[in-house]
């Protein structure tokens, strides 16, 4: 299982499901294990007269070990938005959003001061009411690892991420977790992701993980804009099964 799992704020792409760590891990599940991971995160964004609220009712990600080094990934996030401006609802609704679809693979162990990596990538697919799909975007990101003493642990993640028809957009997230005992551990984060618009949006993150047993681990953790008007906060369960 995986030490340290991942929850709350996503801009890779400008249409991200939201999560509460972010930091994607920089290994794979083992080969023949299930992760299923149930999240649900509530945000707040303002912006001049316009204000947005969101909740995931819950986001589900499916990872699995194909092989020993080589992790699939199928997300499938349902969000409730309503829409106001003027302190006035514009509209509600509630709907499946982006399906991702994508894979993980190990790309080399922690040397030293070398980072454990993995190269991730996952295309987002609109879902559209005659039961098809249409390909609207795609996210690819570096992700690495280093352990810097027994229970302190740095994670970060380099990327693009684009929709159809629109300009690459990177980003950046890091990561510093901290273990207090063997099943309890704290972590800050910083999300940076620069738009196809050319604004860098800033994220602090903070939260606490719990490892309940070998099959299930919580995490729960909310965050702030740094320079944008941005709340949000919620928590994930993350179940393993040996198949």
């Amino acid at each position: 299982m995986q030490k340290i799992t991942c929850l709350l704020f996503a801009l890779f792409m400008c249409k991200c499901p939201l999560k509460a760590q972010t930091a994607e891990p920089s290994k794979a599940v083992d080969k023949r294990t299930l992760q299923i991971e149930l999240e649900s995160i509530y945000s707040i964004e303002k912006e001049n007269i316009s204000e947005s609220k969101s909740l995931s009712t819950p986001n589900f990600l499916c990872r699995y070990g194909v092989l020993k080094n080589v992790e699939l990934q199928l997300s499938i996030p349902i969000i409730k938005e309503d829409y106001y401006e003027h302190n006035e609802l514009v509209y509600s609704t509630h709907k499946f959003d982006d399906t991702q679809l994508g894979f993980s693979i190990n790309l080399w162990n922690e040397k030293k001061w070398l980072p454990e990596a993995a190269l991730m990538t996952r295309a987002y697919l609109h879902y559209q009411s005659n039961l098809k799909f249409d390909y609207v975007g795609q996210t690819i990101s570096l992700n690495l690892s280093n352990t810097l003493t027994k229970k302190l642990a740095l994670n970060y993640n380099f990327g693009y991420a684009f929709e159809k028809n629109t300009e690459l957009s990177w980003f950046l997230i890091t990561n510093l977790t901290y273990n207090l005992s063997s099943n309890w551990s704290v972590f800050i984060e910083y999300t940076g992701n620069n738009t196809t618009n050319n604004n860098y949006l800033q994220n602090g993150i903070t939260g606490i993980s719990h490892q309940i047993n070998d099959s299930f681990s919580f995490d729960f953790g909310f965050s702030k804009g740094l320079n944008h008007s941005q709340f949000f906060t919620g928590g994930r369960l993350t179940w393993v099964i040996k198949t």
